[in-house]
């Protein structure tokens, strides 16, 4: 049951009418001032006034993102606002896509497929040693050579290991 607001046209009163949804189906709607109304008038025509919606009285302060703010995916938890979310990313050393080189991710597909490329050179290499017929530590011997771990070649192909 909405409360609506029409006006004369004539003394320029304002009525506020409660108007059932039926009476809007039985064009029962009020049209003459004083006459249709709850309140006395002039008995002109009415209008009604179109108004924008009030603002409900809980939405007051709940911001632009809401009572609790929102999910941030890149951190997995929820924030109040983006300036938040913004100091937590700087303090955990996380840096904005857009301060990144434009080939990043170019330079980064390359390099695992020069990894990945060297890792199956060194399995190819033992495993041909072993199919000529050389023990396990002659086929590490000359798929993994000293100068590859001394150069720290090894590492950038297989990465370190933390202990």
């Amino acid at each position: 049951m909405p409360l609506y607001t029409y006006q004369c046209q004539v003394c320029s009163k304002v009525h506020e009418e409660l108007i059932f949804f039926s009476d809007y189906e039985n064009d029962n709607i009020p049209q003459v001032c004083g006459g249709d109304t709850y309140e006395q008038g002039c008995g002109g025509d009415l209008y009604r006034v179109l108004r924008a919606p009030g603002s409900h009285s809980s939405w007051a302060g709940t911001g632009k993102h809401g009572v609790n703010g929102y999910f941030s995916k890149a951190l997995g938890k929820h924030v109040a606002n983006k300036h938040t979310e913004q100091k937590i990313m700087e303090s955990r050393g996380f840096v904005c896509e857009a301060d990144l080189p434009k080939d990043r991710w170019d330079t980064a597909v390359e390099t695992q497929k020069r990894r990945v490329a060297n890792q199956d050179k060194n399995i190819e290499t033992y495993t041909e040693a072993l199919k000529s017929g050389k023990t396990k530590e002659e086929a590490v011997v000359e798929a993994f050579t000293a100068h590859d771990a001394v150069s720290g070649k090894l590492d950038e192909t297989w990465g370190k290991k933390d202990e």
